[in-house]
């Protein structure tokens, strides 16, 4: 069998349906997280996503939006948005008990399930969505594979998931995160605990040579998976060469 063949036996198949919302998370001042009934024959790699339409308010136009929670999860599906635009206007519009069109999964930016390397995560505000999914499944399954998120927001109250990402951090001894705020108020840089600015060269090459000297010599080289601002990427490409990593090891999604 070819390896092509063997791809497309292990790309998982798109379905659509009608998901109705159970829950509403709040998360932010302009993100929330929309919880759907999971279908019992619907599968996903962590880091794909979903498209959304509502045929009766915006016709054929649809959105792509990164799944968030794990596959590992049977109940349910979650969508984490910001508000943004017409489209996601309408989404904060609706109530629990509302019933939306999906279709997926779909998307090649993915954990490698096939190999057990260590992760390193770039992420920028909504952009953490997919590699949150990451993080829950390798957390859930106590996978051998250490991550290290490096996950930029504007101010402390803008940091999804901040609750659950510092208790999986006490939880999975596998992972690291490095918060960096980009409009943190100076009065309050005294006590912040994390790094300031936005993520650029010196920020990812400290961090990645810090955590690769922890991990040791013996381990296979890190995959690294970015989402977010294209300067970011850039910057993450541009770094990760220069320290000698392959091209085909350093991924990235463009989430705006």
């Amino acid at each position: 069998m070819s390896e092509t063949e063997i791809k497309k036996r292990k790309r998982v198949k798109s379905m659509k349906w009608e998901a109705e919302l159970i829950e509403i998370i709040e998360e932010t001042p302009d993100v929330r997280t929309f919880r759907f009934d999971k279908p019992k024959d619907f599968d996903f790699i962590p880091g794909q996503f979903v498209m959304v339409f509502f045929p009766d308010v915006f016709g054929r136009k649809n959105r792509a939006y990164s799944i968030a929670s794990s596959p590992t999860n049977p109940d349910y599906l979650d969508l984490t948005i910001k508000l943004y635009g017409l489209f996601t206007h309408h989404m904060f519009s609706l109530h629990e008990g509302s019933i939306w069109h999906l279709r997926g999964p779909y998307g090649k930016f993915v954990l490698d399930l096939d190999r057990n390397n260590d992760i390193l995560l770039l992420g920028a505000g909504v952009g953490v969505t997919p590699l949150m999914s990451m993080i829950r499944y390798s957390t859930d399954l106590k996978l051998d594979r250490k991550f290290l998120l490096l996950y930029s927001n504007k101010r402390p109250k803008d940091i999804i998931y901040h609750e659950e990402l510092m208790q999986i951090e006490r939880a999975n001894p596998n992972v690291k995160i490095i918060y960096t705020l980009t409009r943190l108020k100076e009065h309050l840089k005294v006590t912040w605990p994390g790094l300031t600015g936005r993520i650029d060269a010196d920020m990812v090459r400290e961090a990645v040579l810090e955590w690769q000297k922890d991990l040791g010599d013996n381990r296979e080289r890190p995959t690294s998976l970015a989402c977010g601002p294209i300067p970011m990427l850039e910057t993450q490409e541009k770094v990760l060469l220069e320290l000698g990593w392959p091209k085909e090891d350093i991924l990235y999604e463009k989430f705006w």
